[in-house]
């Protein structure tokens, strides 16, 4: 016999803007999600990765002099926006956008997949009460699993409009990433920003396993 899932053995506390909050990672929601929906799929989708894109963040460094931590804002090149659809095998299903920075994260495209997969899982309710960057404030959002056996959850609504036009960026991310991987410069006329999306997601991980083999 499997024994049921406890998220409150997986709690751990990290800092927000509104102080000290409890959270649940994403991969103890990924478990705990497994358990209670064993038919469930996860899909995610990149919708946007520029390399040129210059970002900041705030960061903490120790200051040996004054010894004490201090702020410092970070910059560095580097966005990717993903989104994550997840069903749970029983009619509910929910979608999360996530973006994050190279000045925040050297793996910030990872990052952004988790991010937005986490999000998704907290509208499922794995778990929303400990998710902070989920706090939106409405207390509808189940703190968890509940019987979906009838009425499908009410899908959130996507961030962008995939069937709408291909951003500037996005056309002059696929032209960097072509030539990062000697590829000729094809025309995307006709093609959306869901296509465009797609085609982005495709050839960064061809570049991913590129940079892997010349590793290796």
């Amino acid at each position: 016999m499997i024994n049921q899932f406890n998220p409150s053995s997986h709690i751990i506390q990290i800092s927000t803007n509104q102080g000290k909050k409890d959270y649940l990672p994403v991969q103890w929601r990924l478990v705990w999600f497994r358990q209670e929906c064993p038919l469930g799929t996860i899909e995610t989708d990149m919708l946007h990765l520029d390399f040129d894109r210059e970002c900041e963040h705030e960061i903490s460094i120790w200051n040996d002099e004054k010894r004490r931590y201090e702020k410092v804002i970070k910059r560095a090149k580097g966005i990717a926006i993903f989104k994550a659809t997840v069903s749970d095998g029983k009619g509910g299903k929910a979608t999360g956008t996530k973006q994050e920075n190279n000045a925040a994260f050297a793996d910030f495209i990872e990052k952004a997949e988790t991010g937005a997969i986490g999000r998704a899982l907290a509208g499922l309710g794995f778990n929303a009460q400990y998710a902070p960057e989920f706090d939106t404030g409405d207390e509808r959002l189940a703190d968890a699993p509940i019987n979906r056996s009838q009425a499908p959850q009410q899908e959130r609504k996507p961030a962008y409009d995939n069937d709408g036009p291909a951003t500037q960026q996005q056309l002059q991310t696929v032209k960097k990433l072509r030539t990062l991987l000697s590829m000729p410069q094809d025309d995307l006329d006709g093609l959306n920003f869901g296509d465009v999306a797609t085609l982005i997601s495709e050839l960064s991980k061809r570049l991913q396993e590129q940079k892997k083999q010349a590793v290796s």
